[in-house]
């Protein structure tokens, strides 16, 4: 009987979590990865899609890295890593977005 009961309560938390959960994706519209160097505060590379009023890869490649951060926010992207912290950082080398030599930090931008 006290197994029954607890099938019954498990089976039906399950199903209320499932009916009244929100999916996690339901407000994920798009996200843009900036690569900054941080040797001369410059954007080295982007990547995203044309959409939601950000060009696409490559744009702001060369702009300042917290002039960048503030034209994302203006035009409704928000910030949500800031890789410089928590030993994110990575030295580039040949053949990376990254300049040899150089250290990295990669900004993620979601659009909500």
């Amino acid at each position: 009987m006290k197994r029954m009961l607890a099938a019954f309560a498990a089976a039906l938390t399950l199903a209320l979590s499932l009916a009244y959960g929100t999916p996690a994706f339901a407000h994920l519209k798009a996200v843009v990865n900036a690569i900054c160097d941080a040797d001369t505060n410059t954007i080295v590379a982007t990547f995203g899609p044309t959409a939601f009023g950000f060009p696409g890869t490559g744009a702001g490649v060369g702009s300042d890295c917290g002039g960048f951060m503030l034209s994302m926010d203006q035009a409704g992207w928000h910030i949500i890593h800031d890789l410089r912290t928590g030993g994110a950082w990575w030295q580039g080398s040949a053949g990376t977005a990254c300049p040899q030599g150089d250290a990295c930090y990669t900004l993620i931008f979601l659009k909500n």
